[in-house]
């Protein structure tokens, strides 16, 4: 079964409202797909619906946006998104986004570049300041727009404060959900991948995130053999935010789809 565990829609930064979203997975021939939108869950009970009017598998989801001495995204599946325990959690989640993007809109208009945009709405992101930003012709493109402005090295960049690795592994496993850490790449550059491993895995972590756009086939192996050694599942995605990001063929085994509670 071709899947895809990792697609944005429009309640947080993607481009397409749930239900396209659905559409695109049906379109690309994908059985299996998660909506993983960044601190929120309000895309869900679309992206469901329309899964089921398309005859694809769906699996709820959520991008858990956490840090501790570096950015580090937290997947959670299967979560109890309805529960309004839960729901009141990720509201203390968006709100630490929202705050952040207040204060970048501060840093940019103090440079002289105002985009005309609610900072604070719901679902913002950097995407979607640096989205608005190429419309408005003060960056060329959206990579732009991170490299002077929106990424770490950037002149509006915010180091805001958000939830800890583990916090948001434990809030994931605490409401029934499978945790897996997001495009591990980075963390496998920096050498910190088994600590972060190590540390997550005792409060939950059940899962790598494996398949990516951006992980080369030897990246591949070696985070699959990684995953194995400390019984993780591997799981896959394209990160979806819009009709530019790559595509992957990405097909879960057994053993991820039995962790997600998916039958083939």
């Amino acid at each position: 079964m071709k899947a895809d565990l990792h697609l944005h829609t429009s309640a947080s930064d993607g481009t397409k409202c749930p239900r396209d979203v659905a559409k695109h997975a049906f379109d690309e021939g994908i059985g299996l797909f998660s909506v993983t939108d960044h601190d929120t869950v309000d895309g869900l009970s679309e992206a469901a619906e329309a899964a089921a009017g398309l005859g694809i598998a769906f699996v709820p989801g959520i991008e858990i946006s956490a840090r501790s001495n570096q950015e580090i995204h937290i997947l959670g599946y299967n979560v109890d998104y309805r529960n309004p325990e839960f729901c009141e959690e990720v509201e203390k989640v968006k709100h630490l986004r929202s705050n952040r993007n207040r204060l970048i809109g501060e840093k940019l208009a103090a440079l002289g570049v105002r985009p005309d945009m609610d900072f604070e709405g719901e679902g913002v992101g950097r995407m979607n300041i640096a989205r608005r930003m190429v419309e408005e012709g003060t960056a060329r493109d959206v990579q732009d727009a991170f490299n002077r402005y929106l990424g770490p090295d950037g002149k509006a960049y915010v180091d805001a404060r958000r939830v800890s690795p583990l916090e948001a592994v434990r809030l994931i496993k605490s409401f029934g959900g499978l945790a897996v850490l997001a495009h591990p790449k980075k963390y496998m550059q920096n050498k910190t991948l088994v600590m972060l491993i190590e540390g997550l895995k005792r409060f939950g972590l059940g899962g790598l995130e494996t398949r990516y756009p951006t992980h080369t086939p030897d990246e591949v192996v070696a985070l699959e053999a990684t995953a194995a050694r400390y019984g993780l599942v591997c799981t896959g995605g394209s990160d979806y935010h819009g009709d530019e990001d790559r595509r992957i063929d990405y097909r879960p085994t057994p053993a991820t789809l039995r962790a997600l509670g998916v039958r083939k």
